[in-house]
């Protein structure tokens, strides 16, 4: 087994240098381009649309065929609050590239530091989330509810990082705060395959293909924020349907007792 591992790793050794190679390139021709970009773009839907081209090319390039299923549950009139599990950096990608509405989204802070693909984020009007600071946490909290009166989608993703083993893990029902006061139905996303083709903490893709399933949006309904736990056990267990879960868990911890500064979302 060990024997045919290391043949097959050295078989994907000139893909592996490829792709290696041609992401950086397009990173740096893409972070140059948003620049010049932005200073014709005041509300970053440009910047935005260009974010979704070099999320395009990359898979393409990369040579990861995507299936997508379950549009046709979904209202292209409607706002939604995405919801993907999250196992890879690929699942970023896909976002971008399939998720078909004008939306931005809420990502790690440390993403805005790398460079040319953060200024790429800021500059297309993306969400930084400092997940160590409930104070940071709640400002982009309020930024993405003045996304979504603004008319447009947000997408998060609710486990707030990547999955080491495949399964989705456990949902911050934190996050679901905000879905709760915009009244916006949530969409949970089945993305499948990234955890094989690129795994946290690993340079190396394997190509394979990738699958996004939309589920029905689950509509807010008569949740208030207290209910936010159970709202986001119920968006758990649309995707724990898939298999994808834990076994024996229920994916959300009741924090039910009043956050601190959650009072503060709306001011």
């Amino acid at each position: 087994m060990k024997a045919r591992n290391l043949f097959r790793t050295l078989a994907l050794l000139p893909y592996q240098v490829y792709v290696i190679v041609v992401f950086s390139i397009l990173l740096v021709l893409w972070g140059i381009g948003v620049l010049v970009l932005s200073l014709f773009d005041n509300n970053g839907n440009r910047t935005h649309r260009y974010f979704v081209i070099w999320a395009k090319t990359n898979l393409m390039v990369a040579g990861l065929r995507v299936s997508i299923r379950g549009l046709d549950r979904l209202d292209p009139n409607r706002t939604y609050v995405f919801m993907p599990n999250h196992a890879s950096f690929l699942d970023i990608l896909l976002a971008f590239a399939h998720i078909p509405y004008d939306f931005r989204m809420i990502t790690k802070k440390e993403l805005f530091s790398i460079p040319f693909m953060g200024w790429a984020l800021k500059k297309s009007g993306q969400i930084p989330m400092n997940r160590k600071s409930p104070r940071e946490g709640l400002a982009s909290l309020r930024q993405a509810d003045s996304v979504l009166k603004a008319g447009r989608s947000i997408v998060v993703f609710p486990e707030g990082t990547r999955t080491p083993d495949g399964k989705i893990q456990e949902f911050k029902p934190t996050l679901f705060i905000l879905p709760i006061r915009a009244n916006a139905p949530v969409v949970p996303v089945l993305i499948e395959g990234t955890f094989e083709a690129l795994r946290k903490g690993s340079i190396l893709l394997r190509p394979v293909s990738l699958r996004m399933t939309f589920y029905d949006p689950i509509p807010i309904g008569g949740f208030e924020d207290e209910d936010r736990w159970l709202y986001a056990k119920k968006v758990w267990e649309a995707l724990a349907s898939s298999g994808f879960s834990r076994e024996a868990e229920s994916g959300v911890r009741d924090d039910s007792t009043p956050a601190e500064g959650i009072s503060g979302f709306n001011q």
